[in-house]
């Protein structure tokens, strides 16, 4: 979000000046991305074959749109014609903006699709599919991976179930489960319009479950959501947390009441009825490209290949698509549930999925049956973003106005500007006028500041260190003047803001129209915060102790210390022998030096493997690999080995053996690994949590 300038390739103009792009190949069968921190653009813009929907302009205009947060600027919303003339001049600055993009994140390859009046007004590939530059980017054949994005299909699925009579979105979804049962942790039954909003509140297993071994290689859903079963934390209704578990088990509730399994549910009431016909869930098709995905590692420049990682729930993401057919699907949802001629939903069904159905707060942009909502003054949209690793997309569509745009990148960066692209065309397009906010200087801004955690965050699994230091967070900060900053990280989802206080707990954007709303608790305290973007977001607020910061320096200083432990048992060992010191040391001594060096060591193994495979096989770390496995057996061994030593250090004091600063070095490792055990009971580290 921290980028964007104009969107949209000149309609019936096929090429651009090439921008620069750092190159860096890794070997596929080592590298692996940080799924975490992905984002997005495109480069070197290529021909398509569609033709505009509209004329080609004569030349690219060259003056700045209209001003959003100027009071003279018109105010347009969504009901308003857009005219054919304003879909050019947008579309005139498309390359600028593209090739800016790309160049800025070193993206290989891009697409963007722009539909209106029912048709394909635009779609144009940008850049290549590799870093080889071999092959380009073509609307119609070069197909992306889409990510979450897919989750809207599911979605689809599960409503054209709900017309013909075979679910109820309010009932108890275990009525509709024959392998599987969601516990009664609540009085509340858990629905499928629960599962549709992100509300049936259920924990999170940090990505565990989430990658196939290959192509068409994905587990049974009832295998695996029995397997990866997250226990409720709160009542279904009460709270937003985005949850792959949830879409996972609305498309085996589709699965369970059509007799077919998700993917070929889908094909056969979706895809091939809207002529997707390039369209599958990682399964290659002849005739079309497959982008390869690209990830910013340590050492490239930029972009680096990686290799594909699967979904293994095929309801939460997976499709792989072509410019051409997500514009299908695009086109029936804005036309009511109907494309050429051929209707997957009812009008009725469609309205209800883009209407809210959930917000945290009436001022909140909120979500409705798969679609989050976007909300800029009077303009309401309704989208979907895709994440996954080396791949980056979002969808968006402006109902009222018939009009839908789609951007995709072959780079995990271009998460943070597939939105924001799409975001500054529609300020273009339909500008919003801003009153400036007035501020309400009784609110003490202070008890606003603080780190808050998005609430997707693991508490149950191994994968607890890896959510804790990658999860998106964002840090707020009180200003003089009575306002908030607001940054966040690892991904920039939303861009740095300033935010000016309404009244308590309600702060608006700085020239915009965006809220932020805290949630208090009975005594007044401060214990989280929403705020829409690309999608709804709902954070925790965290205390000191809970900080990334502090736990990545607590985890830093526990791993030097085993370290020192590791390196200094051997080392000793070489010293003592080139000084010819072997022969006169106390058996407890030597026990204690290599208790101290083996548990020290195994703590070192143990989280540098689990970052080595979080960063090089990614795919091994969530589906918990035989090798992964092994991994979590070093540290329950460590802490034997930690006791073990505690014993043998007292010993050493009690019998006066070895020299006191050996008995000292040997006494702060043992105290250092003691304290270490609760910070890796903490972190769900002691034993098998998965």
């Amino acid at each position: 979000m921290r980028m964007v300038h104009d969107v949209f390739q000149r309609l019936g103009v096929s090429g651009t000046p090439e921008p620069h792009l750092r190159t860096t190949t890794w070997s596929t069968s080592r590298s692996w991305a940080t799924l975490v921190v992905l984002v997005v653009c495109s480069l070197l813009v290529s021909g398509v074959g569609f033709p505009p929907a509209v004329p080609a302009p004569p030349a690219a205009p060259t003056g700045p749109g209209p001003d959003a947060d100027d009071p003279a600027a018109p105010t347009l919303v969504a009901t308003d014609v857009i005219e054919p003339e304003a879909l050019q001049a947008v579309a005139a600055r498309t390359d600028e903006a593209i090739a800016a993009a790309m160049a800025e994140h070193s993206i290989p390859g891009g697409l963007f699709v722009l539909v209106a009046d029912g048709t394909i007004a635009h779609a144009q590939g940008y850049g290549h599919t590799d870093l080889q530059r071999t092959t380009p980017v073509d609307a119609q054949r070069t197909r992306f991976d889409i990510g979450s994005v897919s989750k809207l299909l599911t979605a689809t699925a599960v409503m054209q179930q709900v017309e013909q009579g075979g679910l109820d979105l309010d009932a108890d979804v275990n009525d509709y489960l024959t392998d599987l049962e969601v516990p009664d942790t609540f009085p509340e039954p858990v629905t499928a319009a629960h599962l549709l909003t992100h509300t049936a509140g259920f924990g999170e297993y940090y990505l565990l479950g989430s990658a196939a071994p290959g192509p068409g290689e994905s587990d049974p859903l009832a295998e695996s959501l029995a397997r990866f079963l997250p226990p409720q934390v709160r009542a279904p209704g009460l709270a937003h947390q985005y949850d792959n578990f949830g879409i996972a088990l609305a498309g085996h509730l589709v699965e369970n009441v059509t007799g077919a399994e998700f993917e070929d549910h889908v094909t056969a009431s979706i895809l091939e009825p809207l002529g997707m016909s390039n369209s599958t869930y990682g399964r290659a098709v002849p005739d079309t490209d497959d982008v390869l995905p690209h990830e910013a590692l340590p050492g490239a420049e930029g972009a680096a290949e990686v290799p594909p990682m699967y979904v293994n729930a095929l309801p939460t993401g997976g499709l792989w698509t072509t410019g051409e057919d997500i514009a299908a699907f695009m086109l029936a949802h804005l036309g009511d549930g109907e494309h050429d001629g051929v209707r997957i939903l009812q009008p009725d069904t469609v309205a209800e999925m883009h209407r809210t159905q959930f917000t945290p707060d009436p001022k909140l942009a909120g979500i409705g049956y798969g679609f989050f909502e976007h909300l800029v003054g009077e303009r309401r949209g309704v989208q979907h973003g895709g994440s996954w690793v080396g791949a980056s997309a979002h969808l968006y569509l402006l109902p009222e106005a018939d009009l839908g745009m789609f951007v995709a990148f072959n780079h995990g960066s271009g998460v943070e500007v597939t939105h924001t692209l799409i975001y500054d065309a529609l300020d273009e397009l339909l500008p919003v006028s801003a009153a400036p906010a007035v501020g309400d200087p009784d609110v003490e801004v202070a008890t606003y500041a603080g780190q808050y955690r998005w609430n997707r965050h693991d508490t149950f699994t191994f994968m607890r260190l890896v959510s804790t230091l990658a999860g998106i967070r964002m840090q707020v900060t009180a200003n003089d003047d009575g306002t908030l900053d607001t940054a966040m990280a690892p991904v920039a989802l939303l861009p740095d803001t300033r935010w000016v206080a309404t009244g308590p707990g309600v702060f608006v954007e700085e020239g915009g129209t965006s809220p932020l709303v805290f949630d208090t608790d009975d005594n007044g305290e401060v214990t989280g915060l929403h705020v829409a973007g690309p999608q709804l977001f709902t954070m925790d607020r965290l205390a000191w102790y809970q900080t990334t910061g502090f736990v990545l320096a607590l985890l830093l200083f526990f791993l030097a210390a085993a370290l020192i432990a590791a390196v200094g048992w051997p080392a000793g060992a070489i010293s003592r022998r080139l000084r010819r010191r072997t022969g006169d040391t106390p058996d407890d001594v030597r026990l204690a030096r290599r208790l101290s060096g083996l548990a020290g060591g195994l703590l070192v193994a143990f989280l540098l493997g689990i970052f080595g495979h979080f960063i090089l096989d990614m795919g091994g770390l969530v589906r918990v690999s035989p090798v992964v496995q092994a991994l979590l057996w070093l540290p329950l061994i460590s802490v034997v080995l930690t006791v073990g030593l505690a014993v043998a250090v007292a010993r050493l004091w009690r019998n006066d053996e070895g020299s006191t600063a050996g008995r000292m070095h040997l006494s702060g490792v043992a105290v250092v690994l003691l304290a270490a055990i609760p910070f890796l009971f903490h972190l769900r580290l002691l034993g098998f949590h998965y």
